[in-house]
């Protein structure tokens, strides 16, 4: 398996054990590793993207 896809397999099944608290940390961990590893946030799938944003509407830190 690639590099991105483990990472982003691993941050998925991260995001779902996650409270209000500690998903601003998951998030943060995955794109600190994730630059770290490619350089860039500007290569990040869409679908992480998509996931983060539902996430945080999920837990009520975000409004749809």
């Amino acid at each position: 398996m690639r590099k991105k896809e483990s990472l982003i397999k691993a941050f998925k099944e991260e995001v779902k054990r996650t409270n209000p608290m500690t998903f601003p940390i998951c998030v943060d961990s995955f794109t600190n590793l994730w630059q770290y590893e490619f350089g860039a946030l500007d290569d990040l799938p869409p679908e992480v993207e998509k996931l983060i944003a539902y996430r945080a509407v999920e837990l009520g830190l975000m409004d749809d």
